[in-house]
């Protein structure tokens, strides 16, 4: 075998890889838009970031669930999500919601992205961190009061406000001067009850951090919303991460099934187009010509009406090719036995390399058919010219 039998079988091979990596993207974005995956999981991640990780207690979880319900209530993240209004659009999503019965809680659909200047402010605002600094009162020049101290009392206001005699009220009188009714009302009807310990212990952290001047709480309060917004992007681009993994093992999924579907074997598909030059020529100018299949839905229809013409070796119509007939009139079938195993592991290992293949995705295969081309060609196809338009060096 030369090697530009080799190159045609290679452009072959990344040809139809890329026409079914194409098919198993749309597949995928169909059903992430369904089921939402991006709106779920942007919601989960922001869960387990207000809760402090998974590894963190039940009742933190909850108190986070309960939490994050609140700011997808809030008029600047609930702005973000353009539900459906139409009463089909409405029953797909109830459909859909009926599949997944968990969903995204109340709401019907969620936002995929969320600006961390958004969910600073909204955050800040639910906690009511800007109105309890309005509530400090001039603090003594022996004690000067910081978001890093009524982050740290947060948790014992309403307790602790409602106790005179206790230490706590005490250390409340230290930080917001003499307690009104206006005051005790704010704390027990106004701040949130679910609120999770790691979350108010993670912006006490970040509020020590945050400290530009003692006692400028207003400048201070400003820098926090920076650090709160970078906290968030570093916990998004981890959350990122996650999606794209779990995303990948999803594509897996769905190329090993367009395989086996399809009956798209590696091997075999190797062994016709080495075997069959009419096939291998046909699929390599197909794919010479067809460089802009991706982005031209009618070049597409054109190559594959062009594929369907030819005979290749995809789809189970060439079953009888992938087990060749054998001869059987020896008494003893043991051997045959172990010939027709084999081949059904080679089968099953065919696909599970398309489909790996497939879901390495239309992008990466467009990229090296690209470049496999231009090798075969040995350099780009030069730009053509008429006597009207001169050649461009």
């Amino acid at each position: 075998m030369n090697l530009p039998v080799v190159v045609d079988i290679t452009i072959g091979l990344v040809f139809i890889y890329l026409i079914f990596s194409v098919l198993a993207s749309e597949i995928q974005e169909l059903i992430a838009t369904c089921l939402q995956w991006r709106a779920k999981h942007l919601k989960n991640s922001i869960e387990l970031l207000l809760a402090g990780g998974s590894e963190t207690e039940e009742s933190d979880i909850t108190k986070a669930k309960n939490l994050v319900q609140k700011l997808y209530h809030d008029p600047l993240i609930n702005t973000l999500n353009q539900q459906a209004k139409d009463k089909v659009e409405r029953q797909f999503r109830e459909i859909t919601k009926s599949i997944d019965k968990k969903g995204l809680g109340e709401k019907q659909s969620g936002p995929s992205y969320l600006p961390s200047e958004t969910f600073a402010i909204t955050l800040l605002d639910t906690l009511k961190i800007p109105q309890l600094i309005n509530h400090v009162k001039h603090p003594s020049d022996e004690f000067k009061t910081n978001l890093h101290m009524i982050l740290g009392f947060y948790k014992e206001l309403k307790t602790g406000i409602n106790d005179q005699n206790s230490e706590s009220y005490k250390t409340i009188q230290t930080i917001y001067g003499d307690i009104d009714q206006k005051f005790i009302d704010f704390v027990n009807k106004e701040l949130p009850n679910d609120v999770p310990d790691n979350l108010i212990k993670s912006l006490a952290v970040i509020a020590q951090r945050s400290r530009i001047k003692i006692g400028d709480l207003i400048e201070e309060m400003n820098q926090f919303k920076n650090e709160v917004e970078t906290w968030f992007d570093r916990s998004m681009e981890r959350a990122s991460g996650v999606y794209k993994r779990n995303a990948k093992g999803v594509a897996i999924i769905i190329g090993i099934s367009i395989a086996i579907l399809t009956n798209t074997d590696t091997f075999h598909l190797v062994k016709r187009l080495s075997q069959d030059s009419v096939i291998r020529s046909t699929i390599t100018q197909s794919a010479i010509k067809g460089s802009d299949y991706i982005k031209d839905p009618e070049t597409r229809r054109e190559i594959e009406k062009l594929l369907e013409n030819a005979s290749i070796p995809i789809g189970w119509q060439n079953i009888n090719q992938q087990f060749e007939l054998l001869d059987t009139k020896d008494s003893n079938s043991r051997n045959v036995l172990l010939i027709r195993s084999w081949q059904v592991f080679k089968l099953i290992c065919g696909w599970i390399v398309s489909g790996l293949a497939i879901a390495m995705g239309a992008p990466f295969w467009f990229d090296i058919l690209n470049k496999v081309i231009n090798v075969r060609n040995a350099g780009p196809k030069p730009v053509a010219y008429t006597k009207d338009q001169p050649s461009q060096k």
